[in-house]
């Protein structure tokens, strides 16, 4: 995609969905809700793969969430190395294992994140597509909603699940309150998703 606000949107979409991986380890109270922190910033990236389709196509949607992936994947990588490499005389054992606590859940975090992103994902540019086949370039607000709402439940139920199963930090009220806090978030930018497709369409110089 030869374009530098493509370009520009893409980094985004990359650095919130590392962001999100790394920070998904800790679980957060919002009043009786229990989420995963990446809560906060995960949502981006689903509407920005809304932009993404309605905007580039479907194999532009897709070409960035392989983006994404290869990113996190060297990511964890490197942090894994981190993690083995002796440290240096002055580096304490009780810094080790901060580090240990923080990063080496990673690669549970990655493969969770990974495998609910890319179903869920796909999931989304499906329905969106479809659904913008049968509406034209109108209604994107009930395409993005509708697709969001399949696409972020099965992301929530897959990633609680690999990211949590078999330990205190999974449960079902976690899921649901992930999943409706990630739609509530898209309700409230919806409207600023909808002005920011009229400003890159301008830009792209697309009708």
């Amino acid at each position: 995609m030869n374009s530098p606000l493509f370009t520009r949107l893409c980094v985004l979409f990359i650095t919130a969905m590392l962001v999100s991986n790394i920070i998904a380890v800790k679980l957060v109270s919002i009043g009786p809700l229990i989420v995963p922190s990446a809560v906060f910033i995960f949502p981006i990236t689903y509407i920005l793969s809304d932009i993404f389709s309605e905007i580039y196509g479907y194999k532009a949607s897709r070409l960035t969430a392989w983006y994404a992936f290869s990113a996190n994947l060297l990511m964890v990588i490197v942090f894994k190395l981190v993690i083995i490499l002796p440290g240096a005389p002055f580096w304490g054992p009780e810094n080790q294992k901060a580090l240990e606590m923080t990063l080496d859940g990673t690669w549970r975090i990655l493969l969770a994140s990974l495998t609910a992103y890319m179903i869920s994902d796909f999931v989304n540019d499906v329905i969106f597509q479809k659904l913008k086949e049968k509406q034209g370039t109108g209604k994107f607000g009930i395409r993005a909603l509708v697709s969001s709402f399949v696409g972020e439940g099965l992301d929530s139920f897959i990633f609680m699940t690999i990211a949590f199963w078999g330990t205190d930090f999974f449960s079902w009220i976690a899921i649901f309150s992930q999943w409706g806090v990630k739609i509530l978030y898209e309700i409230i930018m919806l409207p600023i998703t909808i002005w920011a497709i009229r400003k890159i369409r301008s830009k792209e110089n697309m009708s």
